[in-house]
């Protein structure tokens, strides 16, 4: 949804802090669990990763992936299969696949994996899994950070070695299960989350039923009292509420669809909504943000491109949204594209739909949020058939001033030390600068190097910077690259058809004060005069009524999107319908 936020290969903790996914798995005569590990060589990282195997209730096999050098976090893969002399594990979510020759008694599976339509060699070798462990105590405790409480779960596990292992939920954010290292010295107790640079520091008093000390990330210091409970007392990870998400029967027409996109190569499949009147209809086609995105944009359980496409659709309008290449059933490699890719294939959409008789060939327009509201005008542009485009959360600066401006709202926002802020812009400003010049990675981790040893010795310890040479090869990658230089105002100013841009004013991710003026300024300077630009009150990136605009909210907020937003759009749309000229 957001630039860079939601961008997340496999060299990125973020794919792997997504919550438990349900598995379905299937019956295999696996006799013993089994433990696979490797090492994965990606975007000039080495990931040490191993399945684990085992056989669940009523004869099912069942795949969990952890990544031993991101905190050991554990993803339960969907499914996992042995037929045919190979082992094929996926998690649909995430895009993950897993797939290797595999016979029974092998000690070594030779195959890929596969993320976001990337595909790496591994190699995986037998080891010997982990003990079985049974839970022994829960600690619970509420943090307030900011403005922001959180609810924290730790959950105690013993081997039959009666070695100790840790494991935090956090409640508040429905996350489960993420890896402790624990230390326990005395009375002194010290839980370190290595997934996200964080460490809880408390002493037992003297009942030894409650934990007194404070949490440490980012350099903030907060107080978290943590209290004992009775095992049977743990609370599960609920899903989320979400109560705006469409469900059926419909009063319209759904229909699975497929198209071409940029080449022949790419199938992109999709789902167009239909009113049940008699046609043609007005058609909007909605584009989705960073990262690799599913049909309905799918983040943390929200589903706002089908909550989009319900409403739109129940007012008149058709409604075209698809999965982006190399996501879910849409062919193609989505690492290696960047947005003009992208812009490409929304073109591909746009012909596919003039191509129906039940379209109206006059009123074809674009919904585009985050990335997606800079890719609706590189088409708009250059086509005089799209009849309007939404912009949502929509771009008007180039990349690299986007991404620098968001990181320092976003950590203001969230109570980092002013100190922490300077030091990631400064490092942000080094790596973008050479980077946009062109360089190399050996060029770009040399300037990296030349930075750090700029530092002091404590700063060249921060989590900004050891993390940060970790992710320069997503840096490099062709998205990243482009997204960096590409300035959206130059295609916004040839732009001749209506405009609605939208932004929420909380919005940390892409800062109204930042792009609204711009992409005004564009359009005025191109002599579009047919526009409306809207600074909507309390919105954040999402469109949902929030408190801080953080992205730590998304997730808790029950609302996918504000239905004043809905109405604006449709509205918008509906007045810009032109009665269709009668064939000659």
């Amino acid at each position: 949804m957001g630039q860079c936020v939601r961008r997340c290969s496999v060299v990125c903790a973020a794919w792997l802090l997504t919550g438990c996914l349900e598995h379905n798995v299937h019956a295999h005569p696996l006799k013993t669990p089994q433990s696979w590990t490797g090492v994965l060589v990606a975007g000039g990282a080495k990931l040490r990763l191993r399945f684990d195997i085992s056989r669940a209730a009523e004869g099912r096999l069942r795949c969990d992936l952890i990544s031993i050098d991101q905190g050991n976090v554990r993803i339960q893969m969907d499914t996992c299969e042995i037929a045919g002399g190979r082992l094929v594990c996926r998690s649909k979510r995430l895009g993950i696949v897993l797939d290797g020759e595999y016979q029974p008694g092998d000690r070594e599976i030779a195959g890929t994996f596969t993320q976001a339509g990337q595909s790496f060699p591994l190699k995986l070798q037998a080891t010997t899994p982990p003990p079985p462990r049974k839970q022994i105590e829960t600690w619970r405790g509420t943090m307030k950070a900011g403005e922001r409480v959180f609810e924290f779960q730790f959950r105690v596990f013993a081997d039959v070695e009666k070695k100790r292992s840790v494991e935090l939920d956090s409640l508040s954010e429905g996350l489960g299960g993420l890896p402790v290292t624990p230390t326990f010295s005395g009375e002194q107790v010290t839980f370190e989350i290595v997934v996200t640079k964080a460490r809880f520091e408390g002493r037992y008093n003297s009942e030894r039923n409650k934990i007194a000390g404070h949490w440490i990330q980012n350099g903030g210091r907060f107080e978290l009292v943590l209290r004992r409970v009775a095992v049977a007392e743990t609370k599960s990870i609920l899903p989320p509420a979400r109560p705006q998400t469409p469900r059926g029967p419909f009063p319209y027409r759904v229909e699975d669809v497929e198209f071409t996109g940029a080449s022949e190569e790419i199938r992109l499949a999709g789902t167009l909504t239909l009113p049940r009147t008699e046609g043609p209809f007005p058609v909007a086609v909605l584009i989705t943000g960073s990262g690799p995105q599913d049909r309905d944009e799918t983040i943390m359980e929200h589903k706002p491109f089908l909550v989009i496409a319900d409403h739109l659709t129940r007012q008149g309008v058709a409604v075209l949204r698809y999965d982006e290449r190399g996501v879910a059933a849409s062919s193609g490699n989505y690492a290696q594209a960047n947005s003009q890719d992208f812009a490409a294939d929304v073109e591909g959409a746009v012909t596919y739909l003039l191509s129906r008789r039940d379209i109206d060939p006059g009123q074809v327009g674009l919904i585009g949020h985050s990335e997606g509201g800079y890719i609706a005008p590189m088409v708009a542009a250059r086509r005089d058939d799209v009849a309007w485009i939404v912009l949502l959360a929509g771009t008007g600066v180039p990349g690299d001033q986007i991404l620098l401006n968001q990181a320092g709202r976003i950590a203001r926002a969230a109570g980092a030390p002013a100190a922490d802020i300077s030091l990631n812009r400064r490092l942000q400003q080094t790596l973008f600068g050479v980077i946009k010049a062109g360089a190399k990675r050996p060029a770009v981790v040399a300037a990296f190097d030349r930075f750090v040893a700029t530092l002091k010795p404590e700063e060249q310890q921060h989590a900004v910077v050891t993390s940060s040479r970790v992710e320069i090869g997503r840096l490099l990658e062709p998205w990243f690259r482009f997204f960096l230089t590409y300035d959206p105002s130059q295609a916004l100013a040839r732009v001749r058809c209506p405009v609605l841009a939208l932004n929420g004013d909380k919005d940390l991710q892409v800062d109204p004060d930042l792009n609204l003026p711009a992409i005004r300024a564009a359009l005025v300077g191109g002599g579009n005069e047919d526009y409306e630009i809207h600074r909507l009150p309390d919105l954040n990136h999402l469109f949902q009524k929030a408190r801080t605009g953080l992205p730590g909210e998304y997730r808790q907020i029950e609302q996918t999107i504000d239905p004043t937003v809905l109405q604006l759009i449709s509205k918008w749309i509906l007045r810009r319908r032109m009665p269709r000229q009668a064939d000659p």
